[in-house]
């Protein structure tokens, strides 16, 4: 959380001190006021990410500097009244304010409160910059990373988007491919252009070729009007062909003699029109093969192939990981509207452990439905992720003994590993730990002992077993 500035409007001088120091301590900037006409004034001249009011003022109506605070943009609104009135609470809450508080309110809850409205205030700014962005066809798209992998594609996406040449766009299955192609367009001079993508395995063969041309009226029995094919929505931007390995070997030609070309007849016409747009092609195949095995026409293989763009596997570069999840966790918070989460150690370990055979698809629905699904409204646990991924299923290989180590040795190191997965799979919860190693708690304890593990997971794992005070906990 950024530090944020908040406005204190109450006439009583402790709410006031006691509301302040909450704030402070989290390294917050504080306005305070006892007169709801001089909090009005800090309103209409200063800007604030939180506004905390008193409907009880001795000056001003406070349900109507509430309202004032709500129609200011980003100002998130959090209402203290010492008035049993449910009423009153009912209009509050129909202001849109973010929460109604009633005195006396206990300090952590109150505290609680007011982190979460001033997290939202942030989150909603953020979505707001990113909306401008979009209206305003900044330039690049939301590509995130950190690796020298991520680097050097950024960076060869900016080489290839000024150029008119046809890309081609290699990588497995949920890597980013359409991301990049978005990022070549957007980074081109035809950014004001549409950007027009197309999947070409996901539409049956017999209705690809009219998606792709476009049809006249009475092309066809059900043709009854005009309808403009993909190659013409895409005039003057960019037509994104993704996984163009599964384009059956018929429709390969006619798109070669576009390519080539630069013209196209729709279905049912006599009339030639020409295409102008930039071509990027994607595929998660390779073309070569395909090629040999003649399901891909080496010719038109050569026509995409003029700028090739490789993405690699995220199991290739895991550094990324911790920035992907930071970004998703940002982005669901948004569309969930709920709070922004942290992630648990634990939980960050597993996802940079797992191999993601799903890629950066797999990693964005791991996330989305730890935050929709998760159990602590504040963090995201290892125990939310899904089994795969969190190490919980068993593995599909015995391990063999290594060459050099002795058999006790192993595998008392196999039992520290299994004990441990399973304490940092339940949160470091002794008793669903040993239900799930399927032994007793008193055993699990004298275990955890002998193999120097302690139970606070704050500890290090190096320390020397606990003692007689910490194995009650």
């Amino acid at each position: 959380m950024n530090p944020a500035r908040a406005l204190l409007v109450d006439d009583d001088p402790t709410i006031l001190e006691v509301v302040g120091t909450l704030l402070s301590r989290h390294g917050h900037e504080v306005v305070g006021t006892g007169s709801g006409r001089r909090g009005a004034q800090f309103l209409r001249n200063e800007f604030f990410d939180l506004a905390v009011v008193d409907l009880m003022l001795p000056d001003l109506n406070g349900l109507d500097l509430a309202r004032e605070a709500v129609a200011k943009p980003d100002t998130v609104v959090v209402v203290l009244s010492g008035s049993t009135s449910v009423e009153t609470a009912l209009q509050a809450m129909r202001m849109g304010i973010y929460d109604y508080v009633p005195k006396p309110f206990r300090v952590e809850e109150l505290e609680h409160t007011l982190l979460r409205a001033i997290e939202k205030s942030q989150l909603n700014q953020e979505n707001k910059r990113l909306r401008e962005q979009i209206e305003g066809q900044a330039k690049g798209p939301q590509m995130v990373g950190c690796s020298d992998a991520w680097q050097k594609l950024q960076t060869l996406l900016r080489r290839v988007a000024p150029s008119p040449s046809t890309v081609l766009i290699t990588g497995p299955s949920g890597t980013g491919k359409e991301l990049a192609a978005r990022a070549i367009h957007q980074w081109s001079p035809r950014s004001q252009g549409p950007f027009i993508p197309i999947h070409c395995g996901a539409i049956p063969e017999t209705l690809l070729e009219d998606e792709l041309f476009g049809h006249v009226r009475g092309a066809y029995t059900d043709a009854r009007t005009d309808r403009p094919g993909r190659f013409q929505q895409a005039e003057g931007g960019t037509l994104f062909l993704d996984e163009i390995g599964t384009m059956p070997l018929s429709l390969q030609v006619k798109l070669l003699r576009v390519i080539q070309e630069r013209e196209f007849t729709p279905l049912g016409s006599s009339r030639t029109l020409k295409a102008d747009f930039r071509l990027v092609a994607a595929t998660n195949e390779d073309l070569g093969s395909l090629v040999e095995q003649k399901r891909f026409r080496e010719d038109l293989f050569y026509r995409l192939n003029v700028i090739p763009v490789q993405i690699h596997p995220l199991r290739e570069h895991p550094q990324d990981i911790p920035v992907l999840v930071a970004h998703f966790l940002r982005k669901f918070a948004r569309e969930l509207d709920l709070p922004l989460k942290q992630v648990e150690p634990a939980a960050l370990q597993a996802m940079e452990a797992y191999a993601w055979p799903g890629n950066v698809r797999e990693l964005e629905n791991a996330v989305e439905r730890a935050m929709a699904l998760g159990s602590d409204p504040d963090r995201l646990l290892h125990q939310d992720l899904p089994a795969s991924v969190a190490g919980l299923l068993p593995s599909p290989a015995f391990p063999r003994l290594p060459q050099d180590q002795d058999l006790g040795r192993f595998l008392e190191e196999l039992e520290r590993h299994l004990v441990l997965e399973a304490l940092r799979a339940t949160g470091w919860n002794k008793s669903e730990s040993a239900r799930r190693l399927g032994m007793r708690r008193t055993t699990l304890l004298h275990r955890l002992r002998a193999l120097g593990i302690p139970l606070d997971p704050q500890a290090g794992l190096a320390e020397a077993a606990p003692t007689a005070e910490t194995l009650d906990a």
